[in-house]
């Protein structure tokens, strides 16, 4: 199944999955994932600690915020597949950034645990069935499907990825 499969878009979310190729999502989960990120590492990695201005995330920060998200939204997606019905409530991004104590990891270690869990989500998606990915159900407040959340995993990242590219690469000198 592709993006256009995607019975609606969800409040809040149409602005990640807005920026996803309209692809075969196992296709969109390695692409906008291992080789995303294993094309920009040694940019990454030169970020180190800057910011663009006080009080904003590090690479490292970044990075988990992508890790922890991905598996809150990948176990939404476990729980709406297999037909649990009950409403499944948010998260607060900036107190999970504050207790992941990302910046005393190193990039290699986030990176390892990105690509665990990657592959643990595609391995998810993978096992549903076209109608397990067309199943419906509430997230933080809002009507979301299974599909919906897998495309809203593979736009996070590419949300990301723009932003660093907008607003920390320019710290480094890089285009």
């Amino acid at each position: 199944m592709t993006k256009q499969d995607i019975p609606f878009l969800p409040v809040y979310f149409e602005r990640y999955i807005n920026q996803v190729p309209d692809m075969e999502l196992p296709k969109a989960l390695e692409v906008y994932g291992f080789e995303l990120l294993d094309a920009e590492k040694n940019k990454l990695i030169q970020l180190g600690d800057l910011v663009y201005a006080p009080g904003k995330w590090t690479i490292a920060d970044i990075m988990q915020h992508i890790i922890d998200t991905e598996r809150i939204f990948a176990y939404r997606a476990l729980r709406i597949g297999r037909n649990d019905q009950t409403p499944l409530p948010g998260f607060d991004e900036n107190e999970y950034a504050v207790q992941a104590h990302a910046s005393e990891r190193s990039f290699e270690d986030l990176m390892d645990e990105f690509v665990t869990v990657r592959q643990s989500t595609i391995q998810l998606f993978r096992s549903f069935k076209p109608e397990d990915l067309l199943k419906q159900g509430i997230g933080s407040g809002n009507p979301i499907s299974v599909i919906g959340l897998g495309y809203t995993i593979v736009g996070h990242v590419i949300h990301h990825m723009e932003v660093i590219k907008e607003r920390y690469y320019p710290l480094i000198n890089v285009k």
